[in-house]
């Protein structure tokens, strides 16, 4: 396995590549020149890190007769720094050197480096420019920007190698910024606002309309209400550019409370962020909940800016159409707690066999308090959104990296692996990749074409931007979310399961080949997985082994299986061993080691598991399975405790472990579909501080008492049985019952309305099963169809009418037609079953009509083959003219099948 190899010779936490930091828009002035040394008089400030010399030297110089000599560097971060603090307040700077090796050197890389530690805070080091080759034989530039925010206590640039014991040249060295303004460098505004004295800089966002009103307020005489809003994310909004600054954290407090009326609806704080051309959408952690219009809801979270902005706004948002009223906000710097000094989760878990132990994060977690827990705690990274399709490629030959850069820099910088997630996914998926101009892609194959080619386009732009990035090729991405999500939660008619998405209904199952193909072309060195979720529940387990089963016998490039485990603390921790252990069975069957990873791991303390699916939309609403948020932790502890045993019995194949998102306030489970407060998902609190469920993992003997067990057992889905009849009557059917279980007390049989072995009917029949625990906690009914049909006939029923198409009839006198039917086939006809119907299709009105006695007598015995019978019809044309008609005869066979005979005949009617 490729290791990564940390640069600047300790853990950092720092931005690079001009991803720095900075709390304002800049000043107007014109940058100025604030240091600039030649060498010419001496070493400027320039000293030697660690146990580098530096000396002025004339044996090198780029411009005049010197430059700075820097030898007895023993560790790759020894070099020559300088101490930047009485010239570069926080600000935008571009910093540039000229580096040269000796003579008989040949060629190395230097790269140029800042070491910064915020006041009261951990130092990150930041790169630059990052290994640019060099050589004896000419000067080479090292250049980049670099912007920070906050007063710090050390602010060094300073020139590097990963040869450490590499000597080297540096001359012409200059550093050109300005001040960041107009606020104190590094500060927080804050905001307060209460609607006594009007809008206060509140305003309204897309349709909506605000207002101050004095119907209702929180405190003092007077609010703001928010109508005419049509869609979620429209609301009231102000502009907080000067109350934020990157790399701290705010606490954002809110409240609320919907119009008269309303009833109760989701509501939730968040942060516009706008830099360039790009704006970012991101919740405030922990600024969520269900507000009603009886009374006054607080959201309060937290927010840290994870880059440079231009602009930024709060605004709030939720459930479309609902008016609310908001009032006494806040946004005012927050006192972080210190992160815990307990044991690293990649050192516990690492020593256990896991080689990579990973979160999902974005910008906001590579700055601050955020990344040294990331750095702490956790050797991989899991771009939460920043690598999907419609952030990389919002239109087509767009590429946008902006946000997949940060993570990246910051992963180089910290020596961390990264797991890139996702080039091809149904959700989060641009429409333009699916459509031609107005025009949607069909299965043709035109359209499939231009599918391929954009599907090769978008993971042959990411490949060569980061290609162009590492050319050295050492990219921190190690592995490759390469599809996501291809099978459906339950039965359809596509092989496998397979979802229905887009990419199948243009593409087949072939695209996920496809796919792999092209990532292993454009992607030589890093691991190749399948991503799903539910692949702990056994029907969908099946489909995904059975498909991976297809991909390794068309010898497609796979080389790892993904299971998301987004669970809740009443799914059996068997049923996730039950999972990885098939694809040990599959490797073990077809000769293809396959590598195991969990993706996306996260824990839910709700009473209902609605599934991982985003695209369901919202309409599954949950509720908390503990009264106590204590007592739902303890809980949660064990289930991790449990889970973390399931892994390690795993962990020769079980190469990854990802929890998805740094904290139980960064967890979607708060947001989706509807605000959960009391949901807590991973190993760390809203404030970044460890719980039961890190314990769980770590130390399970730190773990609180255990409460008194409340979740109900877990029905897995079942898709629908199917048997075929052994008569009229049905078939006796012989079932599985759903695999059923709960955490605490493992398997469960459950009790089914329709036992097995029942006779069912001819059709479809739901059978609804139920279960109970020891504790007594009922599960929520399962249910799953059995459906029986007949086996095809093997009769033939004819039947012919007077012997030709067309009986001739006089007016207003009663007609008779002889019908004759029988069975020309095998098998046997129910006379009981016998129907006879005639519909009119064109003439006069007239109707056909059975005479009477002639079913009973076809009823009075069945008709194997060879056997018919005959049927009067009657009836009386008032018109003269032609009455043409359709005489259908319907009977089911002796196995239930159906069977019919339709025959035309006119009436020609005269006088």
């Amino acid at each position: 396995m490729r290791q990564r190899r940390l640069v600047g010779g300790a853990a950092m936490l720092g931005l690079v590549a001009g991803a720095g930091v900075v709390a304002a828009p800049a000043a107007a002035a014109a940058p100025t020149t604030v240091h600039s040394t030649g060498f010419e008089t001496g070493t400027d400030g320039w000293f030697g890190r660690g146990d580098a010399a530096v000396a002025v030297s004339t044996d090198e110089a780029r411009t005049g007769e010197a430059s700075l000599a820097v030898t007895g560097r023993s560790q790759n971060w020894h070099g020559a720094g300088l101490d930047a603090r009485p010239f570069m307040p926080a600000g935008q700077y571009t910093i540039e050197g000229w580096v040269k090796l000796p003579a008989g050197a040949g060629s190395d890389q230097v790269s140029l480096s800042v070491a910064r530690t915020p006041e009261g805070g951990a130092a990150s080091y930041d790169s630059v420019a990052y290994q640019v080759a060099v050589s004896d034989g000419g000067w080479t530039k090292l250049s980049g920007s670099y912007e920070f925010a906050g007063g710090v206590s050390q602010l060094e640039p300073y020139f590097e190698s990963p040869d450490a014991t590499q000597d080297f040249f540096l001359d012409d060295v200059t550093i050109v910024g300005e001040a960041a303004a107009p606020q104190e460098p590094g500060t927080v505004a804050p905001l307060a606002t209460d609607f006594e004295d009007g809008l206060q800089g509140w305003g309204p966002r897309g349709d909506a309309l605000v207002e101050r009103t004095t119907s209702d307020a929180h405190s003092g005489s007077a609010s703001l209400l928010a109508t005419n809003r049509l869609q979620n994310w429209q609301g009231p909004a102000i502009d907080v550019t000067r109350n934020l600054a990157v790399g701290q954290t705010v606490q954002v407090t809110v409240w609320a409370k919907l119009a008269p009326g309303q009833g109760s609806a989701s509501l939730r704080a968040s942060i516009q962020r706008d830099r360039g051309t790009q704006t970012n959408y991101e919740n405030i952690g922990g600024a969520s909940a269900v507000v009603t219009d009886a009374e006054w809801t607080r959201l309060r979270g937290t927010y840290t800016l994870g880059a440079p902005i231009d602009s930024a706004q709060l605004y709030v948002e939720g459930d479309a159409g609902k008016s609310f009223l908001i009032d006494d906000v806040t946004v005012a710097p927050f006192a972080e707690t210190p992160i815990q000094d307990v044991p690293a989760l990649q050192d516990v878990l690492g020593a256990q066999g896991f080689e990579h132990v990973g979160v999902a994060i974005d910008s906001r977690e590579t700055v601050g308090r955020a990344a040294q827990l990331v750095t702490k705690h956790y050797g991989a990274i899991t771009p939460e959104n920043d690598g999907k399709p419609e952030v990389v490629q919002p239109t087509e030959g767009t590429f946008d990296f902006t946000n997949l850069d940060r993570l990246l820099d910051f992963a180089d910088a910290t020596g961390t692996d990264v797991y890139g997630h996702v080039l091809a996914w149904h959700s989060q998926t641009p429409a333009w990749f699916f459509r031609d101009g107005d025009r949607n892609l069909t299965s043709s194959p035109a359209d499939q074409a231009i599918l391929r080619a954009r599907l090769e386009a978008h993971i042959k732009g990411i490949a060569d931007h980061i290609d162009a990035r590492y050319p050295d090729g050492d990219s921190p991405i190690w592995a490759w979310d390469v599809v996501n999500e291809v099978i459906a939660d339950g039965d359809n008619a596509n092989p496998h399961d397979m979802r229905d998405s887009r990419w199948f209904q243009v593409l087949g199952e072939q695209f996920v080949d496809e796919a792999f193909r092209l990532a292993d072309r454009y992607f030589p060195e890093a691991e190749l997985f399948i991503n799903d979720y539910n692949t702990e529940m056994p029907e969908k387990r099946a489909d995904y082994l059975d498909l991976v089963r297809s991909l390794i016998q068309r010898d497609v490039p796979i080389d790892g299986v993904g299971h998301q485990v987004h669970v809740d603390f009443a799914r059996p921790v068997e049923w996730v061993g039950d999972s990885l252990a098939g694809v040990e069975r599959l490797s073990a069957e077809t000769g293809r080691p396959l590598l195991q990873a969990i993706t996306e791991l996260d824990v839910s303390d709700s009473k209902e598991n609605n599934g991982a699916d985003v695209s369901n939309g919202t309409v599954p609403q949950h509720s908390p399975a503990y009264a106590d948020d204590a007592d739902a932790a303890a809980e949660l502890g064990y289930y991790w405790r449990d889970l973390f045993e399931v892994f390690r019995d795993h962990s020769d194949s079980l190469e990854s472990v990802t929890v998805w998102g740094i904290s139980n306030a960064r967890s979607w489970l708060r947001t989706w579909p509807a605000a959960r407060p009391w949901e807590q998902p991973t190993p760390f609190d809203d404030d970044l501080q460890v719980t039961p469920a890190y314990w769980g993992i770590v130390d399970p003997s730190r773990l609180p008492a255990r409460p008194a067990d409340v979740s109900p057992p877990r029905i897995a889905a079942k898709d629908p049985v199917l048997a075929t009849s052994t008569g009229v009557t049905g078939a006796e059917v012989t079932y599985t019952p759903p695999v059923t279980g709960d955490t605490r007390d493992g398997a469960i049989v459950p009790t089914c309305d329709t036992q097995s072995g029942a006779l069912f009917p001819i059709g479809t029949t739901t059978v609804t099963c139920t279960a109970t625990d020891r504790a007594g906690n009922v599960a929520t009914p399962g249910r799953f169809d059995v459906v029986v049909t007949p086996p095809a006939t093997t009769t033939r029923l004819y039947q012919q009418i007077n012997n030709g198409p067309v009986v001739r009839a006089n007016a207003k006198q009663t007609v008779q037609l002889v019908v004759q039917f029988g069975n020309r086939g095998k098998g046997v006809l129910l006379g009981d079953t016998f129907q006879y119907s005639c519909t009119q299709t064109a003439g006069a009105p007239m109707s056909l009509e059975l005479a009477p006695g002639s079913a009973r007598q076809v009823g009075n015995r069945d008709y194997p083959a060879g056997q018919n019978a005959n049927v009067t019809l009657r009836g009386t044309p008032t018109q003269v003219g032609t009455a043409s008609f359709d005489c259908t005869l319907s009977m089911t066979d002796a196995l239930g099948a159906p069977v019919t005979a339709t025959t035309s005949v006119t009436i020609d009617v005269r006088k």
